[in-house]
């Protein structure tokens, strides 16, 4: 699906703040995202398992990837995925004939990468649970408050976050990540 950039306003309008050799920031605008529902074990979940080309992880706070979409696993049935394929005609099958529920939320949050070096410590500024790859390794994801703002974060890659907020945040969140940046530029 296509943005129809004639009505689509990005909340922050794809800002970019610091440098890639100790941090940086940068908005992803317009990056497709839903929330699946299913039952662990049941035929919705199996099939969109085989769908997706990778098992939804069970356990709150894992994430799963192929080559087009990553699953991060907000609830014991429940998942928030990112991606850049057609997941509703990936899932076609499994909506017609199975029990689990699709939502695109796209336009409910827009997408932070934060990287480099000191992704972690700019973070940490805000964010109140441990960032230590031992505690929040590679593939980990959680939900909570970012400087007082509903957020998902992921730790996608080495030295890499992205952060889900909401779009009515989005400027808030934006602000003060980017006033933590100051330390390391």
């Amino acid at each position: 699906m296509m943005v129809n950039s004639e009505y689509a306003r990005s909340p922050l309008s794809g800002a970019q703040h610091g440098r890639d050799d100790c941090v940086s920031i940068k908005e992803v605008a317009f990056s497709r995202s839903f929330d699946l529902r299913a039952e662990p074990g049941s035929d919705g979940y199996n099939e969109a398992n085989l769908a997706l080309g990778f098992v939804l992880p069970a356990i709150v706070g894992k994430s799963a990837s192929s080559e087009n979409f990553t699953a991060l696993c907000l609830g014991p049935d429940w998942w928030y995925i990112t991606g850049t394929g057609d997941l509703f005609g990936e899932l076609s099958h499994a909506l017609a004939t199975t029990h689990i529920s699709l939502v695109d939320v796209s336009a409910q949050r827009t997408k932070l990468e934060i990287t480099g070096p000191h992704a972690s410590d700019v973070l940490a500024h805000y964010w109140e649970q441990d960032l230590r790859v031992s505690h929040f390794p590679v593939g980990a994801c959680s939900q909570g408050i970012l400087a007082k703002a509903p957020v998902i974060v992921w730790h996608c890659c080495e030295n890499c976050y992205v952060v889900f907020v909401r779009s009515s945040f989005a400027e808030h969140l934006w602000t003060a990540l980017t006033d933590a940046t100051v330390e390391y530029l």
